[in-house]
């Protein structure tokens, strides 16, 4: 749901992002020579806009340097502008102060050529640079989807994360709960052993009770026995005397 959210939001961003941006004429200086370039102002980021370029002439094959100020694909073939060797400069600079800032991008081109009209060819750079407005729109949005799909990998990635500590934890919480039943049933055993042991020694000491009772029994049945043998051996003396 969110990538098709994602996809949405880019379509119309393009969609809305391709009204005419005015394309204007000038001239500037090339080393010692005036030359028509064309020039489009945009309330653009100046570093996105020269990622755009320099995505743009590496799309087109072209290898450039800096050359005069400008960004330069030089003594090449660009079969957008010319079909014989020629030199494109290029320049993105921000222009005006704070809330009035602006991105404004500057393209001319000059023919090795001298046979190949020159007003042909900057016919053909006013709609690269016609072109290029359209080509920064899209360069943007998909710069800012590129974006947006990074972050919902984070965000999903994050959400993997969470859902594995969350997994970790419910782990843990049966762990524990599973050492806190084992506990109650070792505690069970052991309240168990102690009622064990206390009626084992109830049992003892009733026993050791019982038998205490049999050794005073005993004691008196031999102390009457006792007084038997004596009261016998008194009537023994007794006879013995009277027999002398």
């Amino acid at each position: 749901m969110i990538k098709k959210l994602i996809a949405l939001a880019f379509a119309a961003f393009v969609g809305t992002s391709l009204m005419a941006q005015s394309v204007q004429e000038t001239t500037v200086m090339v080393g010692e020579k005036t030359v028509t370039a064309y020039t489009v102002s945009l309330q653009k980021d100046v570093d996105m806009v020269q990622d755009a370029m320099n995505q743009r002439l590496k799309e087109a094959k072209l290898k450039t340097k800096k050359s005069e100020g400008y960004l330069a694909a030089l003594d090449q073939v660009f079969a957008e502008i010319s079909q014989t060797s020629m030199s494109l400069y290029t320049k993105v600079e921000e222009q005006g102060k704070r809330k009035n800032k602006e991105t404004v991008v500057t393209v001319c081109a000059i023919s090795n050529d001298l046979t190949i009209s020159q007003s042909a060819i900057n016919n053909n750079v006013r709609n690269f640079v016609q072109n290029f407005v359209q080509y920064i729109n899209r360069y943007e949005a998909s710069q800012n989807m590129a974006a947006e799909q990074a972050n919902l990998k984070k965000a999903e990635k994050a959400a993997g994360k969470a859902a594995a500590v969350v997994t970790d934890l419910d782990n843990d919480i049966t762990k524990a709960q599973k050492k806190i039943e084992d506990r109650r049933k070792d505690i069970e055993k052991y309240q168990q052993k102690i009622a064990d042991c206390e009626k084992e020694i109830a049992d003892l000491q009733k026993s050791i009770e019982k038998n205490s009772g049999k050794k005073v029994e005993a004691e008196k049945k031999a102390e009457e026995a006792n007084q038997n043998v004596r009261a016998v051996e008194n009537e023994v003396e007794k006879y013995r005397q009277m027999s002398e």
